[in-house]
């Protein structure tokens, strides 16, 4: 039996050649796909991605680079979607996430380029050609972590505890008792003074 995985797409103004590419065309041999769009909405802030149901049961999350660099964004300051993967690593360890951007590749940030019309490629053959093998290597290190975690239920020699929130985390079920929104903001101001 394949192994189900959440496919989350998150950008205030979805690409229509992602959306596209990723419903109708995308596919994985080792996997059965759920694919879902997330429209961020600016005046709502970042906080609305870290409540949202669909970011927390996330397995891979495709984030536009620019997604919080709008000025009508509700937050002190702003970030790109690559500093937003580094708090989504600390607040959800086991979710995938990469970053696309229309501005191009910049390999020093794994950001993947967008697809630019005008080209004699088309979107779908681009996207397989550029994205297919990262998403594919994601769900890959997500299966990785479900059957490490599977073995990790059966030892017996650890802390029952640590291993109910190690299960939780990748289940993606937060520990809301120790992270306070107070958390995220010095996250992010030390992500800005690093810029």
């Amino acid at each position: 039996m394949k192994e189900k995985i959440n496919l989350v797409y998150i950008d205030d103004e979805p690409d229509m050649a992602i959306s596209r590419y990723l419903e109708d065309n995308y596919r994985n041999d080792n996997a059965d796909v759920d694919y879902k769009e997330f429209i961020f909405k600016c005046e709502e802030g970042y906080e609305s991605l870290l409540e949202s149901k669909e970011i927390n049961l996330a397995n891979v999350i495709l984030i536009d680079s620019k997604l919080f660099e709008n000025d009508n964004i509700r937050h002190k300051g702003k970030f790109s979607g690559e500093e937003f993967k580094m708090i989504l690593r600390k607040l959800f360890p086991f979710i995938e996430v990469l970053v696309i951007s229309q501005n191009g590749e910049n390999e020093a940030y794994e950001i993947i380029p967008k697809y630019r019309s005008g080209t004699s490629e088309k979107s779908e053959d681009y996207y397989d050609r550029v994205l297919k093998g990262k998403i594919d290597e994601s769900i890959r290190k997500v299966i990785i972590f479900r059957n490490i975690s599977k073995k990790l239920g059966r030892n017996k020699g650890l802390e029952e505890v640590l291993v109910e929130k190690t299960m939780d985390s990748l289940n993606g079920i937060r520990d809301y008792e120790n992270l306070k929104k107070e958390d995220i903001d010095h996250l992010i101001a030390a992500f800005q003074q690093i810029k």
